[in-house]
């Protein structure tokens, strides 16, 4: 079933824009986008603007109202397309892309791009999370992590999501929202933060003098 929500949450996001090889924002994405938004500052339940958003994914015959797993997607579609809604305004490019991108490996990117043209490096090239310039992503994505409810680690993101949209990196949000809803689940959420953990982590690969040189 979770394949099926996969694929129709892809068919929600990628209706937002033109066809390839265009893939700019349809004209009437952005009073979409604004409304998607809106509901960051709400539940679902007091102000469902994701409505049909979130019937359309959970619309199987299986679905059943009340089913806990369903609830958990309900929750994870409305701040997930919120936080989406976020990271793609005044963007030019889809800020969502699918490449089963998790939030840890973004923010490793993100951690990258700020140590892109320091003067003076604390570390190896290959691990520009640890320089000072990035304790505020550690910061915020160790409180993300460390969430104990989604709406807890929907907060902390919405402090990640601008920087990512800033520096023009693209997260895969069909994979974020899957992850949003496995974090309704304790032993899901350790096992998500452990991926999203080795995600940031990740050494990136040694560059040669040669590549430096022209940097």
């Amino acid at each position: 079933m979770n394949a099926e929500r996969r694929r129709r949450l892809q068919h929600e996001l990628e209706a937002l824009f033109k066809p390839p090889p265009r893939n700019d924002l349809r004209d009437d994405a952005s009073a979409t986008l604004s409304r998607w938004r809106q509901g960051l500052s709400h539940s679902p339940d007091t102000m469902p603007v994701l409505a049909m958003q979130i019937a359309n994914v959970l619309s199987h015959p299986d679905e059943r109202e009340h089913d806990r797993e369903a609830r958990a997607w309900e929750v994870a579609i409305h701040y997930g397309l919120g936080l989406f809604a976020v990271h793609q305004q005044s963007q030019d490019r889809p800020m969502h892309e699918r490449s089963r991108r998790s939030f840890g490996e973004a923010s490793r990117l993100l951690a990258k791009h700020q140590a892109q043209g320091l003067e003076r490096r604390e570390f190896s090239p290959a691990t520009p999370q640890f320089e000072a310039v990035n304790r505020g992503i550690v910061r915020r994505l160790e409180a993300a992590m460390s969430s104990v409810s989604v709406a807890e680690l929907v907060g902390h993101a919405r402090g990640l999501v601008p920087m990512l949209r800033q520096a023009s990196i693209a997260l895969d949000y069909v994979q974020f929202i899957s992850d949003l809803a496995a974090w309704a689940y304790a032993p899901s959420r350790g096992s998500t933060a452990l991926r999203w953990g080795r995600d940031f982590y990740k050494p990136f690969p040694a560059e040669n003098k040669q590549t430096t040189d022209k940097e």
